[in-house]
Formats: structure tokens, sequence, C-alpha cells
């Protein structure tokens, strides 16, 4: 069986935490599997409570799936302890023996970094001073060697490619956007890591035959919390009051107000191509007037038909994805499936 990937296709933020585990908790996947590092969070909305994860899996709110940290994860112990008791879903964690553990030294070695924070626009986790070490072969804690995480590993790309060969369904959740990934992205407004499907599923220890759909998550307007480039930046305090209360758009991670942007379309066809994107998953379409979804997308109007109608540039993109999901409120279930 397949594995299906989640990536973001703009600066993060598009709504993948939301995406993956509805696409969890309707196609009942054995293995939701995470990579990346906590310098970026998902919001799940679910059963009346409000999920800012920064690590665990968004499928974790089908209590079937196991849930998996790939080689390709890089962890702050406490914040990932609060994450398990938060969602009661330790008993299904799974931890490669190589997530790397990131310690004080590295966050405070980020957050003195004058450069990172200001310049570059760091949350200051820490993840990049851990990524360099990593990358300089330094000596670091793996979660192997960690006393309170040691009861979580097991080989996961022994586990992973055994399960896939009796017919397991797989979902891997991808962190951040196309317009972050320190390969294809606005250099030097970027992450430490690359932020495409490819990439995930090498983090996860899995081969790119197994890729199976693989949704590209968007929002019809492009948001980040650091420098770097945005379209037409909204500077209307008024127009950004929208999307900071109604659209939530505040960093789970930093607590910042996300800045706001037009869509951008180069970065959308690019983040088709490089994904090898097969479907498009569409988040805050209700933020746009005219989304009117009491009969449907045939009812939009207004800015929201307009930037369905723009999507087709995006679907001409070889593979040629299709629109399949549209999210029209923060609420899990809140999606129209086309």
């Amino acid at each position: 069986m397949p594995v299906d990937i989640v990536v973001g296709g703009q600066a993060g933020d598009e709504g993948k935490g939301k995406i993956g585990a509805y696409l969890a908790h309707k196609n009942d996947y054995d293995y939701a599997i995470r990579v990346g590092g906590p310098n970026a969070g998902h919001t799940i909305f679910y059963k009346g409570a409000i999920y800012a994860l920064k690590t665990m899996p968004a499928g974790f709110v089908n209590k079937r799936t196991k849930l998996v940290l790939g080689a390709g994860t890089y962890v702050i112990p406490e914040w990932l302890e609060k994450e398990i008791k938060l969602t009661n879903a330790g008993h299904r964690l799974i931890i490669d023996p190589h997530v790397v553990v990131i310690e004080p030294r590295h966050t405070a070695a980020e957050r003195a970094d004058a450069r990172m924070m200001g310049k570059i626009g760091s949350v200051g986790t820490g993840l990049g001073a851990a990524v360099r070490d990593r990358i300089d072969r330094k000596k670091l804690m793996f979660a192997k060697d960690h006393p309170r995480l040691k009861k979580y590993v097991k080989d996961v790309p022994q586990l992973l490619n055994k399960a896939l060969a009796k017919g397991s369904k797989m979902l891997l959740e991808g962190t951040q956007g196309m317009k972050l990934s320190v390969l294809h992205g606005e250099y030097p407004f970027v992450t430490s890591r690359d932020t495409t499907a490819s990439t995930f599923m090498g983090e996860a220890g899995l081969g790119p035959k197994y890729a199976g759909e693989i949704y590209a998550v968007f929002k019809p307007y492009v948001t980040r919390v650091g420098p770097g480039m945005v379209a037409k930046e909204v500077k209307d305090k008024k127009a950004l009051n929208k999307y900071h209360t109604a659209g939530r758009e505040v960093g789970s991670v930093s607590g910042r107000l996300r800045r706001v942007g037009e869509f951008e379309m180069d970065v959308a066809r690019m983040t088709v191509s490089i994904n090898s994107a097969t479907r498009l998953a569409i988040t805050h379409i209700d933020l746009l007037d005219g989304a009117d979804i009491s009969r449907g997308v045939k009812s939009f109007t207004g800015g929201a038909k307009k930037f369905m109608a723009t999507l087709e540039k995006v679907c001409a993109v070889y593979p040629y994805p299709k629109v399949k999901l549209v999210s029209y409120g923060p609420g899990l279930m809140d999606v129209l499936e086309l």
C-alpha cells in the first residue's frame, strides 16, 4: 500500500495539521508519521478541544493509528512529554533511534545569535543549532540515549517497510512549506531543512517507490511570521485584524502575529512540480467573501469563486493535481470533499 504525503505549498502555516488529522480520521491509516522539528507546530480542533502540537503527528485523532517519529525528527523531550499527556497517545508512539534531542545548549546558542533571531527570523527553538551539529558530526544525544525516550524507540525503517509489505496504509506529515525549503526556498529566509515530499520520505526511512497521493496544502493568501518576501503584503490594521482573529493567524510556536500577503501563483506551481503533487487541499476559504458552503463549492461567489478559478492554473502543472479538499472552518470535519 502507498504512503500518502502532506506538504506545505507556501511559507508554512497552511493548515497541514488540520488536513493531516482529517485524512487520518477518514482514511483510517495504520501509521501516521511525522518528521521535522518543534519550530513548526500545527493546531487541531477536535471534539471541543484545541490541540496545539509541535511534534506529535496530527493523526493521533484516529485512536487506531500508530504514531511514528522518523529519523529526520528533532525533539525537545519536555515538549513532547506534554503532548503525550495532552493526546493520551503515548502507548501508540514509536520513535526512531536516530531522532535528535534538542538540548538546552542548542536553544541557548540559537537565541544568542542576533542574526538568526533578527534578520532570518528564527523562532529560537534550537532546531537550527542541532541540525548544524548533526552536519558537523559533533556529539549529539539521540532518542536511543535519552532515559525518558528510549522506551518508545524501535527500528522505524524496518518496522515501516515490513508493514508496507503486508499492506499497511500510512500518512506522512511534512512540516513548513515550499518557500522555507533550504534547497528550493527564498534563501536566506528559509529553515534549516528541505521541506519537500522526497525529503520527508527519506527522513522517515522510506523509499520513493511507496509514495501515494501527495496533498499540497494552500491558503487563499500567504502568511509568514518572520522576514522574507510576502507579495503585496497587507498593512491595513483593520484588514489584518480579520486574519489574526477569525483566521487565527498567530504563530503556534512563536506566538507572533503573522504577516499576510496575496496568493503567489509562481510558488504554488513550483510546489506542484517539485513535490509531484496529485491533490490540492485548500484551507481558510471562509476568510474570503462569498464562501457559502451550504450547497458546496458550486455555490461560491465573489472572492471565493474567483480564487477557486485561479487554481485551474495550479492544476495545469504536471502531474495535473485535482482540488480534493476545501476546509471552510477550524473544526476537524469542516471540510468539503470534491
